[in-house]
């Protein structure tokens, strides 16, 4: 990198990375070290101070180059134009995301025909003032009259559910925590919605959702009814011989069952 040759000079200091010797797993009678296994842990103060070391090292090699700032030009110029989704329809309204252009988050906006002026219904970019909360999940009710989003902080893949009244924009009590790698799917009486969630950890009450290690498993489908405590949802499917596997769904266009597909992945998400 010629734009970086300012720093041939400048020795970089790397922070220091110690070796703890004691970490050793048998593998069917193979011993294999593994020194750095205490950088697996995100909650370790000295982990903490290593990352942030990292991260000025890296600021201060980025700020000597001088082909970022033409970069960043280059990228903004070509992203800078507007963006729709394709729409859909719910009851007599149609639904669609835009983005402007350098919009962090597409915005999901209404109308009352094809011909209709568009509305705003949702827009994700307010939801927080360092843009580390979006919107995840996206379901209107098949009559319009209410909208299943998810949302999910600083890029964690836990979403919770809650639910908007779409013709007055007021946001209903329901709160469906618990929730990953889902969809939220609405029986055509809009009573309610299907989705898929995994058992709270057991320290979930001081739990940042997203920070913990330990691995998913037992995947669970439940039918959430409008109004009602997520204590109440009603288990709809599980299969606890196959704790790895994921489940998506989704309700028949006429609605009179649900389709449940299996993901048979490795369960290392």
């Amino acid at each position: 990198m010629g734009s970086l040759c300012a720093l041939e000079d400048e020795p970089l200091q790397y922070p220091f990375a110690r070796r703890d010797e004691s970490v050793v797993d048998d593998y069917h009678g193979v011993l294999i070290s593994d020194p750095y296994r205490w950088l697996e842990n995100p909650d370790a103060e000295e982990v903490k101070d290593f990352v942030e070391k990292q991260v000025k090292l890296t600021e201060s090699v980025l700020e000597k180059c001088d082909a970022r700032e033409k970069l960043r030009e280059k990228i903004t110029k070509l992203f800078d134009h507007p963006r729709y989704c394709a729409p859909f329809r719910r009851g007599k309204k149609y639904f669609y995301f835009h983005n402007s252009g350098l919009q962090p988050q597409s915005v999901l906006f209404m109308q009352d025909s094809l011909d209709g002026e568009p509305e705003v219904l949702f827009d994700p970019n307010g939801l927080s003032k360092d843009g580390t909360v979006s919107m995840r999940i996206c379901a209107v009710s098949q009559d319009a009259k209410y909208l299943a989003y998810g949302l999910s902080s600083s890029g964690s893949d836990w979403i919770t559910i809650k639910v908007m009244q779409i013709e007055n924009k007021t946001i209903e009590p329901d709160i469906v925590s618990w929730v990953k790698f889902s969809c939220a799917s609405w029986t055509h009486d809009s009573k309610g919605f299907f989705y898929s969630r995994y058992p709270a950890p057991k320290e979930s009450e001081n739990l940042d959702a997203g920070t913990e290690t330990s691995a998913n498993l037992n995947q669970e489908v439940y039918y959430h009814f409008l109004g009602t405590n997520q204590s109440e949802d009603i288990l709809c499917w599980r299969d606890p011989e196959n704790p790895k596997h994921k489940f998506c769904h989704c309700v028949t266009d006429d609605g009179k069952a649900m389709f449940v597909w299996v993901d048979m992945s490795l369960g290392l998400d």
